[in-house]
């Protein structure tokens, strides 16, 4: 492919930052935590980093990239917001970041693919997951379509069952009469291995509640998680309990959590072969209609955790004896 340099239309800069987060090529740390509150980036900073070394907000997205107080490692904690659409924004800009020359706006001849964990928070779907608990992703499920302009191979046969599997469950759940009963077309993805893996032995070895699941991602927060305050008629009822009941397929493996993020994260990071995972603390149990009006120390947890995944893959040390099986 010819490396043509792009416009300025095709990509925005403002001084020789990207337009939306507002950063430079030199404030962007190969380890990056990915968050949807920008008020958790700050957070987060003050919890983990000795030093800052930028610090821009923009357009409601902020970042910090600095040195971790624990591990030395440098960070960059940024903003994704809110869904797919705001998430695919800031991807395309972190990839921008690493890959191109912004003084040319060239593809650079070589670049290190970045490792990016999202740290968030979930609805629990299933009744034995108590609220506090880390999920870490270990397949993420797409209802969403921003996924669907970015055409990813598929990642392996799992993915590929249970993209069959989700889409028929949604197909038979719907209204017969519903206007859009044939838009919906799930699509799967995968969080790298090594670090998912990594993810859930530091959980263990800090003793917090964790497990290892399939999440799946909404396109919005009320009718597209099944929640019915709009006085319309959804066109799939009981969203969230559908998806809870789905059958993966895969021996151990539920769909234990629903965000709006993580499948369309997965599925664009993975398709350019950088090394993504999830871990999202469960703020409610949907079932129950219960909900943790406090979750702030789960969600540091989750960023340490985190944090002391990323220092294991830098130093090597997820090779060692008594992580769990890699599948």
């Amino acid at each position: 492919m010819e490396n043509k340099p792009l416009t300025q239309s095709e990509l925005p800069l403002r001084n020789g930052r990207v337009y939306h987060l507002d950063l430079a090529p030199h404030e962007l740390a190969r380890n990056v935590l990915i968050v949807g509150d920008p008020d958790r980036v700050p957070f987060f900073s003050d919890e983990f980093l000795a030093e800052r070394e930028a610090d821009r907000f923009h357009r409601g997205l902020r970042t910090i990239t600095g040195r971790a107080r624990e591990t030395g490692q440098r960070i960059t904690i940024t903003t994704s917001g809110m869904g797919t659409p705001s998430m695919e924004i800031v991807l395309n800009e972190l990839v921008a970041l690493n890959e191109l020359d912004l003084s040319t706006r060239r593809r650079k001849d070589f670049f290190t693919p970045l490792t990016i964990v999202r740290v968030g928070t979930s609805g629990g779907l299933q009744p034995e997951t108590e609220p506090g608990t880390l999920v870490v992703t270990d397949y993420g499920i797409g209802l969403d379509n921003t996924g669907a302009y970015y055409d990813v191979s598929m990642p392996d046969a799992e993915c590929s069952m249970l993209e069959r599997r989700a889409g028929t469950l949604i197909e038979e759940a719907h209204s017969p009469d519903a206007r859009f009963r044939r838009v919906f077309h799930p699509y799967a993805a995968r969080a790298d291995a090594r670090l998912r893996v990594a993810l859930e032995r530091e959980a263990l070895r800090m003793g917090a509640p964790c497990k290892r699941g399939v999440t799946i991602t909404s396109p919005g927060f009320f009718a597209e998680q099944g929640r019915g305050i709009g006085r319309i008629s959804s066109t799939v009822p009981e969203l969230a309990e559908l998806m809870a009941s789905l059958d993966t397929g895969l021996p151990g493996l539920k769909v234990e959590n629903m965000e709006m993020e993580a499948s369309f994260f997965l599925h664009f990071l993975g398709g350019l072969g950088y090394r993504a995972g999830v871990v999202c603390v469960v703020i409610n149990k949907r079932k129950e209609g219960s909900f943790l009006a406090d979750y702030s120390e789960h969600v540091r947890n989750a960023g340490l955790v985190a944090l002391r995944a990323l220092a294991v893959l830098d130093t090597g040390r997820d090779s060692h004896a008594g992580y769990p099986e890699q599948r």
